[in-house]
Formats: C-alpha cells, sequence, structure tokens
C-alpha cells in the first residue's frame, strides 16, 4: 500500500507541474470581454460537430515540420459579428498544452454538441489568408462564452 501511496504522491506533483508549467507558457493582456468581442474578426455562435486533433497546416514561413494544430467544424447558428454565408465553418486552435489554444472548450463543445444547456458556445475569431484560403482561428486571448462559465 505505501507504493500505492507514494505513486499517488509522485503522479499529482507530475500533474501539478505540468499544470502549472502550461499555465505560465501563455498569458494574455487583461482585456474585458467587451473588449476581445471588438477584437475580433468574426464572432459566431453555434454548436462543435466535430473535432479533429493533429491537423498540419503548411507554414512557408517556417522550415522542417509543419505545425499541429486541432480543428473544429463549427455549425453556425448566428453571426454576431463580421461576415459568413455557410452553415459550417472550420476553426483551429492551438493542439497541446502551453500553445494557447481552446482544445479543451472545443472537446466539451463537440461532446455536449445535442445538449440545449451545454452544447451552445460563441467563439470570437481571428481571420487569416493563408495559401490563397480562408482561416480563422482562436485562443484563449479570444473571445468566447460558453454554456456554464458565462463569458471569458
Amino acid at each position: 500500500m505505501n507504493s500505492y501511496r507514494a505513486a499517488a504522491l509522485v503522479a499529482a506533483w507530475v500533474l501539478m507541474v505540468l499544470s502549472a508549467s502550461a499555465a505560465s507558457a501563455c498569458s494574455c493582456g487583461q482585456s474585458s470581454a467587451k473588449d476581445k468581442f471588438a477584437e475580433a474578426d468574426l464572432v459566431v455562435k453555434g454548436r462543435m460537430k466535430l473535432v479533429t486533433f493533429g491537423v498540419e497546416i503548411p507554414d512557408p514561413r517556417s522550415e522542417g515540420e509543419a505545425p499541429r494544430l486541432t480543428r473544429g467544424d463549427f455549425e453556425v447558428d448566428k453571426v454576431l459579428k463580421g461576415t459568413f454565408k455557410g452553415k459550417t465553418l472550420s476553426v483551429y486552435t492551438g493542439a497541446g498544452m502551453g500553445d494557447c489554444g481552446r482544445l479543451g472548450d472545443f472537446l466539451n463543445a463537440a461532446f455536449y454538441y445535442h445538449s440545449d444547456k451545454f452544447g451552445v458556445y460563441e467563439f470570437g475569431l481571428s481571420k487569416t489568408e493563408f495559401a490563397g484560403e480562408t482561416l480563422y482561428s482562436t485562443s484563449i486571448c479570444d473571445y468566447a462564452k460558453g454554456p456554464k462559465d458565462g463569458q471569458e
């Protein structure tokens, strides 16, 4: 039983260190939700239908490996700011700890896709032109409103 306690203690310590390093690796200015909303190129409200982890987007500015991102297929119920004509929007965010992504929000939104209470999210998006294509992305520094937590 002592080895179990020791293993649990070590696992708890490792988890604490990893979460502390992830928290300090990414920081944003202290902007209000209103300011973050105003800074977004596009703000959409809807549901996350599908999340794909580890999507590679080639970056012509860097040599070597392409960055790995998370892509969410977001069903747009309403456009709150900006213009978007389609019903489904590909939204990109970071793929792991320390890269300022919204992986947790994406997964939570997809898990509760069918729930009226927990499935609806609002995301503020940044627009980027890349290889002749328009890409939308979001990070923890951008506007977001989840069903439980109000505004971030």
